[in-house]
């Protein structure tokens, strides 16, 4: 079934963008897990991410970087630390994290080299954007 985009002024409309916006955003956050492979789910390393990007940090403003709750988010470290990818052993979380990030960046800078200049300005302006929409209300 071929799926209809209703335009207006030659633009899709908010609610049409936005259905496509989500499901390509699904595919995408899908393939891009299966690329890094790191062992570890992708909830682990966000939160791995954010402890790398903020440093020592508490278990509440973890949760709030995260938008969970405080409960989901005690879990989560308590996995990180069973796990020796926090305080314990900082470094092997680090490292992990660096060996997801560099497949997956890898992967996809040989996706990018093969579109053309005006492609790559598209995406430029759409990671700005999507950026600011996974921010939300901050």
């Amino acid at each position: 079934m071929e799926e209809r985009v209703s335009t207006v002024a030659g633009h899709a409309e908010p609610a049409a963008l936005a259905a496509r916006l989500r499901v390509a955003g699904w595919r995408f956050a899908r393939r891009m897990r299966r690329e890094s492979a790191p062992g570890i789910s992708p909830t682990l390393s966000a939160a791995l991410h954010t402890v790398e990007t903020h440093g020592p940090i508490t278990a509440g403003q973890l949760a709030a970087h995260e938008h969970v709750q405080k409960p989901t988010m005690t879990r989560t470290i308590q996995a990180m630390l069973d796990r020796g990818l926090v305080e314990r052993i900082p470094p092997a979380g680090r490292k992990l994290l660096q060996r997801s990030r560099r497949r997956t960046d890898e992967f996809l800078a040989k996706r990018v080299k093969k579109l053309s200049a005006e492609e790559r300005d598209v995406l430029e302006s759409a990671a700005a954007l999507l950026e600011r929409l996974a921010e939300g209300d901050r």
